[in-house]
């Protein structure tokens, strides 16, 4: 949640229409997964990094990233290295070296998803971006799909995350004064599990109370932006279904 979070900036990518940016990122993910060799996913992760470098410190989020994932990286490396056939390591015939390239590949393409993904997240508000996806799906309510209600739902659950993140960072600050030591630690964190659900439905029940009382959570769904693309970001979205185009021919 804490790497989910929006964060200020006037950066390019933050002035771009999130629309395009979805568009963008769809376009990269699709080409992020079919690829079948390690150069398309080197110039994918050196268009991140030219990208972030405007916005964040890139080399930091990466790490952190793959150590909040090592767990799933390592096992699925793990699995494709003993179950995938072909060429063998080391002259055994259960360590796979096909499967090790292919499990790193697999577990670049997971981090660089996520990195994509987070990179619209870092650059995006909350409500430009819950506006940018009812725009995009609004054709769907001719065949009388509840797009805005599913905007107002998914903008609902984007505000209510900073709430948890920091109902989450007063009970870690709590424990650490109260609490030493890993079974003391870990015996906290279970007594303040009841005190932070009646927090989070506390926060809820408050926010609840302020839509209901007309306060401007969900104006973003009806009020903001423009719902026709204009020029600058028509031909931003040209160049970058391009570039997308080219990476495929990699």
């Amino acid at each position: 949640m804490t790497d989910g979070a929006y964060r200020p900036g006037n950066s390019f990518l933050h002035r771009v229409d999130p629309r395009v940016k979805l568009l963008l990122l769809g376009g990269l993910i699709v080409c992020l997964f079919s690829a079948s060799n390690p150069q398309r996913l080197f110039l994918i992760s050196c268009l991140w990094f030219a990208a972030a470098g405007t916005t964040i410190r890139g080399v930091y989020d990466v790490w952190r990233i793959i150590r909040m994932l090592r767990w799933l990286l390592l096992f699925t490396l793990i699995l494709h290295l003993f179950f995938t056939p072909g060429r063998t390591l080391f002259g055994t015939s259960w360590l796979s070296y096909d499967g090790l390239l292919l499990g790193l590949m697999i577990n670049t393409q997971l981090v660089l998803a996520v990195l994509l993904s987070l990179l619209l997240a870092w650059t995006t508000r909350p409500e430009a971006l819950a506006l940018g996806v009812t725009t995009l799906l609004a054709p769907l309510q001719r065949f009388k799909v509840p797009v805005k209600e599913a905007g107002g739902m998914l903008m609902l659950v984007l505000h209510f995350f900073p709430l948890i993140q920091n109902e989450v960072a007063v009970l870690k600050s709590e424990r650490q004064k109260e609490c030493s030591g890993v079974m003391s630690g870990f015996k906290g964190w279970l007594q303040n599990i009841e005190p932070l659900l009646n927090r989070l439905f506390d926060r809820a029940d408050q926010l609840a109370n302020d839509i209901v009382s007309g306060a401007d959570v969900l104006a973003g769904i009806e009020s903001q932006g423009d719902p026709v693309f204009d020029r600058s970001s028509l031909i931003l979205a040209f160049l970058g279904m391009l570039m997308i185009f080219l990476l495929w021919q990699v």
